[in-house]
C-alpha cells in the first residue's frame, strides 16, 4: 500500500530533532544520509535552494513570502524533477536503492525546520502528506539559538583551518552562522516568523496539520504519541512506545525561568497574541 510522507514542521530548536528521532525509533524511515541535526541532506539541499530563489535563508526567510503563485509553480516542477533524479539515492541509501518517492510501501518522511516556509511547494507535490508541527516557547528557542551560535564561533576560532576547508568544499549544508540570533529579541522575532508562517499556510490551503506543544511532549510523551500516531496510520504497542520515550527528560521544559535575563525578556513579550494563542502567556 502506498505511503505518503510524514513532514515535520517547526522552528529551529523547537524539538523537531527530538520528534524525528522518536519517529525513526518507531520505524519511520527519515532518510539515510543526514547532517548533525537529523535533517536529510537530500531534502535540506532542496529547501536551501528553494529559499535562495528569493534571496532568503533559514535565519532571514521573509523574502520567500514574496514569491507569487506562478513562480511557485515553476519551483514545484523543478523540485519534482529533482525528486526523480539519481540524487535521491542520497535519501534512500544503497540498502533501499533507487526507489520512487511517489510509490513507497513503507512509512517515511523528513524533518527540516525550513519546511515551515517551503510547505507551499511540498503540499503541491505531496497533497496527502501527513504534517506534524512541534512548537516551543520562544524564549527557550531564542536562548538555544544564541547558545549554539556562540559555541559555533568559539569552534571557528579554535579550528579555523577546518572552517576554511568547509568553505572551499561547500560542505556547510546545514546550520550556518547567524549574526541575527546572537540577539535574543531577534531570535524571538525569527520564532514568530516561522510559527506564523505555518498557521498562515494551514489556513490558506486548508491543511490538516497536527500540532504538538514541545513542553507537553516532554511531560506526557506517551499520551501525545497515542493521540497523533493513529492520525499517521501507525499502530504501535504501548510497551514499545514506553521503551522509545524512556529517556525523554521533562526537566528541559521552560528552562528559561532559572535565568533572570530570560525571565525579563519573557515578561516583555508574554502579552503577544501568538504567545496567548499557544498558551505561553501565563507561564510565570
Amino acid at each position: 500500500m502506498k505511503k505518503n510522507p510524514i513532514i515535520i514542521l517547526g522552528m529551529h530548536r523547537s524539538g523537531t530533532t527530538l520528534l524525528a528521532n522518536v519517529f525513526e525509533d518507531l520505524g519511520i524511515f527519515m532518510g539515510k544520509k543526514k547532517e548533525q541535526n537529523s535533517e536529510p541532506i537530500f531534502f535540506l539541499r532542496i529547501n536551501n535552494w528553494l529559499l535562495r530563489q528569493a534571496n532568503a535563508f533559514w535565519d532571514n526567510p521573509y523574502n520567500y513570502t514574496f514569491l507569487d503563485e506562478k513562480e511557485r509553480e515553476i519551483l514545484v516542477e523543478i523540485t519534482k524533477k529533482y525528486l526523480k533524479s539519481l540524487r535521491r539515492l542520497e535519501y534512500f541509501g544503497y540498502e533501499k536503492g533507487l526507489k520512487s518517492f511517489f510509490d513507497l510501501d513503507f512509512f517515511w518522511g523528513w524533518k527540516d525546520p525550513r519546511n515551515s516556509f517551503t510547505l507551499d511547494v511540498w503540499y503541491k507535490i505531496f497533497p496527502n502528506a501527513k504534517l506534524v508541527h512541534i512548537y516551543r516557547n520562544p524564549v527557550d528557542v531564542a536562548n538555544s539559538l544564541r547558545t549554539r551560535e556562540i559555541k559555533r564561533r568559539k569552534r571557528f576560532k579554535l579550528n579555523w583551518k577546518k572552517e576554511v576547508d568547509i568553505l572551499y568544499r561547500n560542505k556547510n549544508l546545514g546550520y550556518g552562522n547567524s549574526v541575527r540570533v546572537l540577539n535574543l529579541a531577534e531570535g524571538v522575532k525569527l520564532w514568530k516568523e516561522y510559527t506564523e508562517r505555518i498557521f498562515y499556510l494551514e489556513q490558506k490551503y486548508h491543511l490538516n496539520i497536527l500540532h504538538i506543544k514541545y513542553e507537553d511532549f516532554l511531560e506526557r510523551p506517551l499520551e501525545i504519541l497515542n493521540k497523533i500516531l493513529p492520525e499517521l496510520d501507525i499502530d504501535i504497542e504501548d510497551s514499545k512506545l514506553k521503551e522509545i520515550i524512556k529517556n525523554i527528560n521533562p526537566d528541559r521544559k521552560y528552562a528559561f525561568i532559572k535565568n533572570e535575563e530570560l525571565v525579563e525578556l519573557y515578561n516583555k513579550i508574554k502579552d503577544d497574541e501568538l504567545l496567548s494563542k499557544l498558551g505561553y502567556d501565563k507561564i510565570l
